[in-house]
């Protein structure tokens, strides 16, 4: 009858199989430490990007007309009033400003509320990024209002350039400062 066991040969070759498997499999995990760590780092700057054209948008589609405060911009910043203000309260107009600035060697998009800088992002860009402006007949200015004469107090629309790709965002009330065409009864 045979003694029953693993000879020292078949243990030695079952700790050298299960040393190999365990060394493969850390270089896999650290493989894969890597490349969640870089995926992460991807998606939060979308998300970022994705985030910013959003409150952009939403700031564009608030803006509304005032008598003696048009919006004025440049293709580096804009200040006009808002009834969409990412901190204030919806509905009610506030000031605000979208600005690009230089950070070191990079770009960022400065936004202010009521004179007060709310947040700095930076902008992923390899030209200088900007602002266009689109009259209500389709044309465009780097400046609004964009000539002197008669001109409506909001462009229609507002892009935000960045390396030649254009991020629209529409004014959705009306270009023109309300009208009332009667007086409120005095006693």
């Amino acid at each position: 009858m045979r003694p029953r066991g693993f000879t020292l040969m078949e243990t030695l070759v079952v700790l050298v199989i299960v040393s190999l498997t365990t060394a493969a499999l850390f270089q896999m995990l650290g493989t894969y430490r890597i490349a969640r760590e870089r995926v992460a780092a991807q998606a939060a700057g979308i998300d970022r990007r994705a985030l910013v054209q959003a409150w952009f948008t939403d700031s564009i589609h608030g803006l509304v007309a005032v008598d003696g405060a048009p919006l004025r911009g440049t293709t580096e910043r804009l200040v006009a009033t808002t009834l969409n203000p990412l901190f204030g309260t919806p509905g009610a107009p506030a000031d605000v400003e979208w600005a690009f600035k230089r950070d070191g060697d990079r770009w960022a998009l400065e936004y202010s509320e009521d004179g007060q800088v709310r947040w700095s992002a930076p902008i992923e860009a390899a030209e200088a990024p900007g602002f266009l402006y689109y009259a209500a007949n389709g044309e465009t200015s780097r400046q609004w209002p964009p000539a002197l004469g008669a001109q409506t107090p909001l462009p229609a629309s507002v892009a935000l350039l960045r390396d030649g790709q254009v991020e629209l965002a529409s004014v959705l009330g009306p270009l023109e400062p309300r009208k009332d065409v009667f007086e409120m009864e005095r006693e």
